[in-house]
């Protein structure tokens, strides 16, 4: 009695070699992506809650001065200056409001005023902080700390607060949910581990039923999705995998559009569809290289809407967004087929002016200025217009920060001589005290 032949053995050997690698590489993938992309969201978190922090103390300091004192013999009163503020929750609201972040007042140790409610909806007042927190604020350190208010579980920073006579008083609690940060770090692993394991499901249909020509396009298109998964932009997939009139073709056009989705998300401004700062930095990188290998020179402008917080004070936070995505078509449109332009910060924007001077730069933002003053935006039966103003540079021998700097400076010179205008040059620029 013969025994059975086995069947599809190279291909079974073909589905190992292939598959059990990219199954590791999804594996690694998702566990190192997750953790970059958390450090990533925790940095920008951390800056974002340093600045509210700061912001907050100047705003409590500037609607009541004082220091910061209990009083009573029974019922304790935190009084700041001649003030009772033991239950000025607006002092805490209003930073809510403008930041959405979580907001506590502490006095030494304990949580006097604060936005973060229990489930019966009450505020979480009378609670303490961790001892090592503490400690550390009075020793004059802000310090940052996953702690736990009620059952939830927040990031936080805490700024300290000193009297004039430079005893502690208490701390500023600035904290978001910390399920908002490790649920978004989430997002990019799990669309780049379906993306791997699509490509994984087809393969193996495809390494079981084609010829020798189809396994050397599926080799092609995994050199793709490995570099594409590692963060390689410049990754290009075989022209005549994409040629394929079977469903590889099919598949590798697939491929390359997630790819480039995917770099769109990392390298786009979600609201504006313009380059956001950290693909700025990496284009600008590059035309600065074109200067440092042949000289070619190019300009670098900083524009700012003017009064953009009070459009959004007035009309609301979606009427500001309509204005920034109204600025930003404009701004794309004239740029386009002369450089680049992104969304620097908040209603910040970087323009590039490759192989161009400071003197067809500003004729072109004036030109851009002209059309933004023009430009009425509808909103609620309200047109709203606005005007920015622009700083620009052309120094190309500088670094490129330096450039940035000098552009950002002109740009606060235009603001502070009276905004909506662009301004290339400061009178004693190198006295100017900025």
């Amino acid at each position: 009695m013969s025994e059975s032949k086995p069947r599809n053995v190279i291909s079974q050997k073909l589905l190992v070699i292939v598959i059990l690698p990219m199954l590791l590489l999804a594996a690694a993938s998702t566990l190192i992506g997750y953790r970059l992309t958390l450090n990533a969201l925790e940095a920008a978190k951390k800056d974002e809650l340093q600045s509210a922090a700061i912001m907050t103390e100047m705003v409590i300091d500037t609607l009541i001065p004082g220091d910061y004192r209990l009083e009573g013999d029974g019922s304790l009163l935190l009084y700041k200056g001649d003030e009772d503020i033991t239950t000025r929750y607006d002092l805490v609201d209003r930073i809510y409001d403008m930041t959405g972040l979580e907001v506590s007042l502490i006095y030494d140790d304990t949580r006097i005023l604060t936005t973060v409610y229990d489930r019966n909806k009450a505020r979480y007042v009378g609670t303490g902080i961790f001892d090592k927190v503490h400690d550390q604020l009075k020793n004059e350190e802000g310090t940052f700390s996953n702690t736990l208010i009620g059952k939830d579980r927040y990031y936080a920073y805490y700024h300290p607060l000193f009297n004039s006579d430079g005893s502690y008083a208490g701390a500023i609690e600035l904290c978001s949910p910390y399920s908002s940060i490790s649920g978004l770090a989430w997002v990019p692993v799990i669309v780049t581990g379906v993306l791997i394991l699509v490509v994984m499901a087809i393969l193996m249909v495809l390494i079981l039923n084609h010829n020798k020509s189809t396994e050397s396009a599926i080799a092609k298109l995994l050199e793709f999705t490995k570099k594409a998964s590692s963060g390689n932009d410049a990754a290009e997939l075989d022209a005549s995998v994409l040629g394929r009139g079977d469903e590889l073709g099919g598949v590798a056009a697939s491929v390359l559009e997630m790819h480039r989705s995917l770099r769109d998300m990392m390298d786009k401004d979600a609201l504006t569809k313009l380059y956001n700062r950290r693909s700025a930095n990496r284009k600008l990188d590059l035309i600065r290289s074109h200067y440092e290998n042949d000289g070619t020179t190019y300009s670098v402008a900083i524009g700012d809407i003017d009064f953009f917080k009070k459009v959004n004070d007035t009309y609301g936070h979606d009427a500001g967004d309509l204005i920034l995505q109204t600025v930003s078509n404009i701004l794309q449109k004239h740029l386009k087929p002369l450089g680049f332009v992104a969304r620097w910060g908040g209603e910040e924007f970087l323009m590039v002016f490759d192989k161009i001077g400071i003197v067809t730069a500003e004729k072109k933002l004036w030109e851009i200025l002209e059309e933004i003053r023009a430009t009425e935006v509808s909103y609620n039966d309200v047109s709203i217009v606005v005007t920015m103003s622009f700083g620009v540079a052309c120094e190309p021998e500088l670094s490129q920060d330096d450039l940035i700097k000098i552009a950002d400076e002109r740009l606060y010179y235009a603001k502070e001589s009276g905004r909506n205008r662009v301004v290339s040059f400061v009178p004693n620029e190198s006295e100017y005290k900025w």
